[in-house]
């Protein structure tokens, strides 16, 4: 029986960085056996990779952010989680005679299950923790002694702590920053104006999220209206519709919703939400990537998207939503992990403007934040670095 590698992953970063690595994989083993199980989500990112994705693909009602609260657990145990992780066990369970490593992307429990229920070596990518935030516990380093062949982090600083426990960790680069595609795309923006990037965030709150986007919008072309015309480009989620968009957009006097011109469509840009002060926002698809690049500074209310944002050197500019996703403590822990590189206001549009213009009117302060950025989130190329590292694996053990 030919032995394929089993990807777990428990989040839309992960599935992410699972999907680039696979990717990379397919490139120096075109015939090897991919299949992945994601515990949380839909698992989208996976079938563009032509992988096998296992078990019940499932929404949670916490959307994932069960750490948020108890109400948030019970949510999830109400709609059906428990019975979900009985299915996912068994389908470990199943997967273990055919399967040779297993390559757990996110916390520990996706290396518990391993162990447990499929026994076979495994690579551990601790996307969830690191030093800057803080160090394992106990039993997760035991766990990763004791099981992991190999544990790859998300920076240096916790690798080598991870080493000091005699664990076998290296840091290769961040993956989570191959997971951007960029191809230089500008939106028709002009090279001396100002441009805003909007990351309202990938689950339902973003709904909510955006009247206090909106009103900030308005406020940021008040303020700059001296220095001329200010761009705003909202990078939509695939998991969320424009439909919805457009009814939130519609609560709030003045806003409304018009598509775009074919040839913009080209570029991206799939409608513009305008208000009557003529504040523009558009609104593009597919090319996350390029509305980060082509940016100054960002308001960002995503977990995975903050994180890219900084990593290429843009501020962030947030405040607390109003689901279990971004809360003031989630952007603390997220700030600390930045360094510092993103900045929490007040929910209301007042304070998101005045930090944002304050933020384009001091170059100097950008380029300490762009510094900060690059340092804290690491160098691309991590994908292509771990896809080699287990082919080697796979090739020294005549598994290929």
């Amino acid at each position: 029986m030919v032995k394929s590698i089993l990807f777990l992953s428990n989040g839309y970063a992960e599935d992410a960085i699972s999907a680039s690595i696979i990717e990379k994989l397919h490139e120096n083993l075109p015939d090897l056996e991919i299949k992945a199980l994601p515990l949380l989500g839909e698992g989208k990112f996976y079938n563009r990779t032509n992988t096998k994705v296992l078990g019940p693909c499932r929404v949670t009602a916490s959307g994932g952010f069960m750490k948020a609260g108890l109400s948030h657990i019970v949510k999830d145990i109400k709609s059906g989680y428990l019975k979900a992780l009985r299915e996912y066990v068994t389908t470990l369970k199943t997967e273990r005679i055919s399967t040779y490593l297993v390559v757990c992307v996110g916390d520990i429990f996706l290396v518990l299950l391993s162990v447990l229920f499929v026994k076979r070596s495994i690579i551990f990518l601790p996307t969830a923790k690191s030093d800057y935030i803080r160090q394992h516990y106990k039993i997760e380093k035991w766990l990763m002694r004791h099981f992991c062949q190999l544990v790859i982090t998300r920076d240096k600083k916790t690798a080598s702590s991870l080493r000091s426990s005699g664990i076998p960790a290296v840091y290769v680069g961040n993956a989570m920053m191959d997971c951007l595609k960029i191809t230089g795309e500008d939106f028709g923006t002009r090279a001396n104006e100002p441009v805003i990037g909007i990351l309202p965030g990938s689950k339902q709150e973003a709904y909510d999220n955006l009247m206090t986007i909106l009103d900030a919008t308005e406020e940021i072309t008040k303020q700059m209206s001296i220095s001329g015309r200010v761009n705003f480009l909202l990078a939509l989620a695939p998991s969320l519709e424009l439909r919805k968009i457009a009814d939130t957009a519609s609560k709030k006097d003045g806003w409304t919703l018009k598509d775009s011109t074919l040839e913009e469509r080209k570029k991206g840009v799939i409608a513009h939400l305008v208000s009557q002060d003529g504040t523009i926002i558009k609104v593009t698809q597919g090319r996350f990537g390029d509305v980060l690049n082509r940016s100054q500074v960002i308001i960002g209310l995503s977990g995975m998207g903050n994180e890219q944002a900084v990593g290429m050197g843009k501020p962030v500019v947030t405040f607390p939503g109003k689901g279990p996703q971004i809360t003031k403590k989630f952007l603390q822990v997220q700030q600390k992990l930045l360094g510092g590189a993103t900045f929490i206001v007040k929910n209301n549009g007042k304070a998101v403007a005045d930090k944002v213009c304050s933020l384009l009117h001091r170059p100097e302060e950008l380029n300490r934040i762009a510094r900060i950025g690059r340092e804290r989130m690491g160098e691309a190329g991590a994908s292509k670095r771990i896809a080699k590292m287990i082919c080697e694996r796979l090739i020294k053990n005549g598994k290929t």
